[in-house]
């Protein structure tokens, strides 16, 4: 555990090279970034990798306020972290909340980011921006956030599950509400809630980040739509952007990804 900002942020620090601080996504937590990084052993036999239960995830405390949840609050962790694992600068990166809190930290702190690694980030930009599926994706997390404030979890889970689509069969169901009972209370009460109604960056200010940057988005993926991986990367100089075809792409692709994040790392040097 690190005492980050006030908080106890649970960690794990490995390996021998150059600094990678990596955050998960909302609802997520360190152990969810093995799947992304299953499979590339050779990439991480090259890097000191630093990844954490962003506050209010996991093991990880962080306060009982949704204001305490941004994405300036958590690119200020990231930066903390930075400092922790006693280095000025770092690789960021990220998944989805990851990676919208490493481009935050980019835009703010670029003294602080040697390159940029955003994988599948969130939907960025003005709430205007966003398409009608997107806007549905992030009003039902809205809704669980509110059925758990409202009710409790056991109550709130009933109630998402009688929405249709909440799971493929029944069986899929029962899988889906473990997962939401293994969740950090917080990030339930407080973290979607926050993040929601954190005001977002205009997107001009993307065009700030002058460091290497690699943006891999896919298709068919509301709450992490092709769109916001395209606003990045054409407005970050020189920017390289990776499109999947499909929302699981990228996960059964790890040769891919391995031959891309080699070259990114051999041109950060």
């Amino acid at each position: 555990m690190a005492d980050i900002n006030g908080n106890q942020l649970r960690y794990r620090l490995t390996g021998e090279g150059p600094l990678v601080v990596f955050g998960h996504g909302l609802l997520g937590r360190i152990e969810d970034l093995q799947r992304y990084f299953e499979g590339l052993d050779p990439l991480l036999a090259q890097v000191r990798l630093l990844a954490y239960d962003a506050r209010g995830h996991g093991e990880s405390g962080g306060p009982e306020s949704p204001a305490a949840y941004t994405w300036e609050t958590l690119g200020r962790d990231m930066s903390s972290m930075i400092g922790f694992a006693g280095r000025e600068r770092a690789i960021v990166g990220g998944v989805s909340m990851g990676a919208a809190s490493a481009i935050w930290l980019a835009v703010e702190r670029p003294e602080r980011v040697k390159a940029l690694v955003a994988m599948m980030p969130p939907p960025l930009g003005f709430p205007a921006m966003r398409t009608p599926g997107e806007q549905r994706a992030i009003t039902a997390l809205d809704f669980l956030a509110s059925a758990v404030e409202n009710y409790g979890i056991e109550t709130a889970i009933e109630v998402v599950k009688a929405v249709p689509g909440f799971g493929a069969d029944a069986g899929d169901a029962d899988e889906r509400a473990a997962w939401l009972r293994s969740q950090n209370p917080l990030t339930l009460k407080y973290a979607i809630r926050g993040l929601i109604d954190a005001t977002p960056h205009d997107p001009e200010c993307y065009s700030r980040i002058k460091v290497p940057t690699i943006v891999f988005g896919h298709e068919g993926d509301d709450l992490h739509p092709m769109r916001a991986a395209k606003l990045l990367a054409d407005r970050v100089p020189g920017s390289h952007l990776l499109e999947g075809p499909t929302a699981d792409y990228w996960m059964t692709h790890k040769d891919e990804v391995l031959r891309e994040l080699e070259g990114f790392l051999a041109r950060v040097g």
